[in-house]
């Protein structure tokens, strides 16, 4: 007796009709905590983590991770304007300059990852009632299939010395993995031209791009205000001033 090969047809079917790029945005697991001093909302805490992922093109998306609406809601509600171009052009720096010229090729909608990251740091700490920042690397393994997210953040609104994050960033670059890019968040600061999220770097955040491009290989550089992202190319480093204020 020949058996019905409908069932299979069928389930064929149902495969080929998935849809492309269904994958959820969101960690596979939990981030292993590397470093982690003090309290987790007091002042002048640390975090160091990491996150593994298998590359897939959902990082790489505009999806939103769960709950980001929230996020979403509160720049409606607190931060006034969001547009990437008219904020660069409240303050008339370099950098600033240099990004508004290359908006077009660099700044877009802020990928998952990006938002992942930025969603993690505002769940440690809302970003309206108390700003922090955060700093990433992002690097890809040896064969490709794996993605290594470093994020690294004291409870400040600034970093300051970034070599715990940097230090097992360039052991993985030793053992082959690829430094895609560093990734770091400048806050929405309504009222504060200087502060409200600039996609530029700073003159150390370029200095220090600079440095690391050459030690590390690292490929581009990425601010995010979590809606925006500006993603700038290695070669584009040396465009920007990193001795101003």
């Amino acid at each position: 007796m020949r058996r019905s090969l409908a069932p299979l047809a069928a389930a064929f079917l149902l495969l080929v009709a998935a849809p492309a790029g269904a994958a959820t945005c969101a960690f596979p697991q939990e981030a292993r905590v590397l470093h982690e001093q003090g309290e987790p909302q007091a002042k002048g805490s640390r975090l160091l983590r990491v996150w593994e992922a298998p590359e897939g093109p959902v990082w790489w998306s505009t999806a939103d991770p769960k709950g980001y609406g929230d996020f979403r809601a509160r720049v409606r509600r607190h931060a006034g304007e969001t547009d990437p171009l008219r904020l660069l052009q409240q303050v008339p720096s370099k950098n600033n300059q240099v990004v508004a010229e290359n908006a077009k090729a660099w700044i877009g909608p802020a990928n998952c990852l990006e938002k992942l990251l930025q969603q993690a740091q505002d769940r440690r700490i809302d970003t309206f009632r108390d700003p922090t920042e955060f700093a990433a690397f992002v690097l890809r393994s040896p064969d490709g299939k794996t993605l290594r997210i470093y994020s690294y953040t004291v409870n400040q609104d600034g970093i300051g010395r970034i070599t715990p994050l940097a230090d097992p960033v360039m052991a993985d670059r030793e053992a082959g993995w690829t430094v895609l890019g560093g990734l770091h968040n400048h806050n929405f600061h309504p009222g504060q031209p200087l502060l409200n999220a600039p996609l530029a770097p700073s003159a150390p955040d370029a200095h220090f791009n600079v440095n690391f491009a050459r030690e590390a290989g690292m490929a581009e550089a990425w601010i995010t205000n979590g809606l925006h992202t500006v993603r700038i190319p290695a070669a584009a480093f040396h465009l920007f001033d990193q001795s101003g204020p």
